[in-house]
């Protein structure tokens, strides 16, 4: 049986969803150096550093850490690997730009997270992350995958502000994925399966609508939630 997050994790690099998420967090970005909080298997790190960026990646998963280091080692780029929690002392400089995505909504003590980032910024340095939105979709889906919470768009802001942050953009993003979490709500588990993702002309038609539409525009509802604050 496959693991539905470890399907999810092999699919990030090509399906619709995380391509659109990585191309929106990328013009947040700005040059200099990246934490990469949380990374999973490096996808997001590796794009950055071919960017020319000087990236430091750290995940408490060793799972992760060795893919993703396998991952980095092909791509022939040069990125620094952490395989711990955060905070870590292991992480002894400070950072332009300071991601995390699909991160915070893990975290019982958010508020702390955000100070913690905060200290590692630069002046001037970004925060920048993404988030699950509307609290009235928690589930016991979000339960299952360790989510402590959704997010009010006001909430967010106001949690980042009372840290330090001047919040600079933040967007709902993703409309179409509301009705699959609200029907996933209502009978305890996704109405799709995972594997549908690899559907090519799914994929082609809805990597379109972002790119065209979602990543565009300014929507009132979504999904997600996108943010930049800077220092």
């Amino acid at each position: 049986m496959i693991n539905d997050q470890d399907y999810l994790w092999k699919l990030q690099e090509n399906d619709f969803w995380h391509k659109n998420k990585d191309r929106i967090l990328i013009k947040l970005v700005k040059p200099g150096t990246v934490l990469d909080i949380g990374a999973g298997t490096g996808s997001f790190s590796i794009k950055l550093a071919k960017l020319g960026m000087k990236v430091t990646y750290i995940d408490a998963s060793e799972k992760y850490y060795k893919i993703a280091k396998a991952k980095a080692q092909k791509e022939k780029v040069n990125i620094k690997f952490l395989n711990r929690y955060f905070p870590s002392k292991k992480i002894k400089n400070k950072y332009d730009n300071i991601i995390i995505s699909g991160f915070i909504e893990h975290i019982e003590d958010d508020a702390k997270l955000l100070k913690d980032i905060y200290k590692l910024l630069n002046p001037k340095g970004r925060i920048i992350l993404l988030t699950s939105a509307y609290p009235f979709l928690y589930s016991n889906f979000d339960k299952s995958v360790g989510h402590y919470r959704r997010y009010k768009k006001s909430e967010l802001q106001n949690k980042m502000e009372k840290v330090g942050f001047n919040v600079k953009f933040l967007k709902y993003w993703d409309i179409l994925g509301i009705p699959i979490l609200f029907i996933t709500k209502i009978i305890g588990k996704i109405p799709v399966e995972t594997n549908s993702l690899d559907n090519k002309i799914l994929n082609f038609l809805l990597d379109k609508w972002f790119i065209i539409f979602e990543n565009k525009m300014v929507i009132p509802v979504g999904l997600d939630l996108i943010a930049m604050g800077e220092k």
